[in-house]
């Protein structure tokens, strides 16, 4: 659910303008399966079944209302066993809030993690998923959190910048991955996430996006003492949408090293950076209707021995299609295979580090209907 939070805020930086609709509904279902080459002690495999209900109503043209969740029953099989998951995840409640600041186009956005999901299931699913540095877990069960963002429109030409800034309490997200004795402990550290984009309309629905946003992650705490601090990333990216055609994205991110500490003492930067830089580029071709996408990024391998991150590197494909079923209703369908080479993320019979392949597919598809 962090990530989610963190990308709806990121998103919520375009502050496009569209014609004001009173709300949206959408019911999917959604199949993720995977698979690796990955035999010792236990091949990881699994699959996940996912019903997700996004709802939107937008009161009046200065307020919109959100809620996000799902319900997902899935089966993992890894290193540490076999585990079963049917209960609903984490809810997202939101408010939007559209107004004017020194007289300039400006927006609110709060958001809210209810804590309705499986607090044991981020822990236990680790041991089989494909590593989350690739591709984000899709459930969340924690506790409370807290997501705000303000940002503003400065209008330059035909185009628009627009900088903000966000913040995010953190006490909902867990990042112990295997740790189960501690996760009631763990206490994620609070970000601040600034951003900045340009973008420039074109005729024909077409723009031209420009977005370059850095976090400042705070320290995570485990027994109310020092255990870890993420380092400050910086990401960039450059934007070209086309709904009618070609659309295309690049971008790279960046980490500064990370702190830990021994038994709750200071944070001591690494004098090696475990978190390499990243780079990924996707690309969409509508034909119509029909709309195939495809997806490569590329994790560098870090320099550090200690809390080793191998990088490698992940390629999916797949098509859309969306059925219109009335003038304010649809079906959206879409189908993804997404090939995945985690470095080193295993071990092999001698106990040495091996790297892991990964073959995962995701089947969905919505329902989606205006208000």
């Amino acid at each position: 659910m962090l990530k989610k939070n963190l990308k709806f805020l990121a998103l919520s930086m375009l502050m496009t303008t569209s014609a004001w609709a009173d709300g949206q509904l959408s019911l999917g279902a959604t199949y993720n399966g995977w698979n690796t080459n990955y035999q010792a002690p236990a091949q990881d495999n699994g699959y996940e079944f996912l019903v997700p209900v996004d709802i939107s109503y937008r009161f009046a043209p200065e307020l919109k209302l959100y809620g996000q969740g799902e319900f997902m029953a899935a089966n993992d099989v890894g290193s540490a066993g076999t585990y079963t998951l049917s209960n609903f995840s984490d809810t997202i409640l939101g408010a939007e809030l559209n107004f004017k600041s020194f007289g300039l186009s400006s927006l609110c956005n709060v958001a809210f993690n209810v804590p309705t999901g499986d607090t044991s299931w981020s822990t236990k699913e680790q041991n089989s998923i494909v590593p989350t540095q690739f591709i984000d877990s899709r459930y969340s069960g924690r506790g409370f959190g807290l997501s705000a963002f303000y940002g503003v429109a400065l209008p330059e030409g035909r185009g628009a910048y627009n900088v903000g800034v966000g913040y995010l309490y953190s006490g909902a997200f867990n990042p112990s991955y295997g740790n189960v004795t501690a996760i009631t402990a763990l206490k994620l550290g609070d970000a601040v996430f600034l951003a900045a984009n340009h973008i420039t309309p074109y005729q024909d629905d077409q723009n031209e996006i420009i977005r370059f946003s850095v976090y400042q992650s705070f320290a995570t705490l485990e027994n109310n003492q020092n255990y870890y601090q993420l380092g400050t990333n910086f990401n960039a990216s450059y934007n070209w949408s086309n709904p009618k055609a070609l659309s295309f994205e690049g971008g790279a991110q960046i980490y500064l090293p990370s702190s830990w500490s021994t038994n709750g003492g200071p944070l001591v930067t690494e004098v090696k950076n475990s978190n390499g830089p990243r780079v990924y580029a996707t690309a969409s071709y509508a034909f119509g209707d029909l709309s195939v996408a495809g997806v490569v990024k590329y994790i560098f391998q870090s320099d550090s021995t200690l809390n080793y991150n191998g990088g490698g590197l992940l390629a999916g494909l797949g098509p859309t299609y969306r059925f219109k079923l009335a003038e304010d209703s649809d079906i959206k369908l879409s189908g993804t295979a997404n090939y995945i080479n985690a470095n080193n993320n295993g071990t092999d019979v001698n106990g040495n580090l091996t790297s892991t392949q990964y073959i995962m597919w995701t089947i969905a598809t919505a329902y989606e209907v205006k208000l």
